[in-house]
């Protein structure tokens, strides 16, 4: 095999190996490019010598190692690159201004947890003791450990 065919493998596999690091991940296309530059070794060591086989090997896994370093350095530089941060949080809790005392009616069954309506405010609560069915009036007990504990009137 000729040495520019040999080259051209190489620089075909080196270019799957970084079209999987850096755009398509999946394992496939970088198996395929690290198959390619295997193939070029092998055949630089039987067409080339085993000399140049080995030199073709080293420059091989260096190139493809710090083109992976001073991509991934960059990545965040791309016009490419995600830019938009997230400023959401999780599990933010709201009382909606509600207190000990207040009343509403519960839209779902509580079985512990589940919807009530106070005002205009659709809200998850938890009941105090047992299960609350669907539209029973109830009453908020307790707030504590952002969670808002209701029980049932009207028994």
């Amino acid at each position: 095999m000729s040495t520019l065919l040999i080259f051209l493998i190489l620089f075909f596999g080196t270019f799957l190996i970084m079209l999987e690091i850096f755009l398509l991940p999946g394992f496939v296309i970088g198996l395929m490019g690290f198959a390619l530059c295997v193939w070029a070794s092998i055949e630089a060591y039987s067409s080339l010598g085993p000399t140049t086989g080995s030199i073709v090997i080293g420059v091989t896994v260096v190139l493809n190692i710090v083109l992976a370093y001073i991509g991934l350095k960059n990545l965040h530089k791309s016009p490419a690159a995600m830019k938009a941060s997230i400023d959401g949080r999780v599990n933010e809790f709201s009382d909606f201004g509600l207190k000990p005392g207040d009343r509403g009616f519960s839209i779902t069954a509580l079985r512990p947890e589940g919807k009530a309506n106070f005002g205009e405010n659709y809200i998850s609560v938890w009941a105090f003791t047992g299960f609350i069915d669907t539209e029973k009036e109830i009453e908020i007990v307790r707030i504590a450990d952002n969670k808002i504990f209701v029980t049932q009137l009207n028994h």
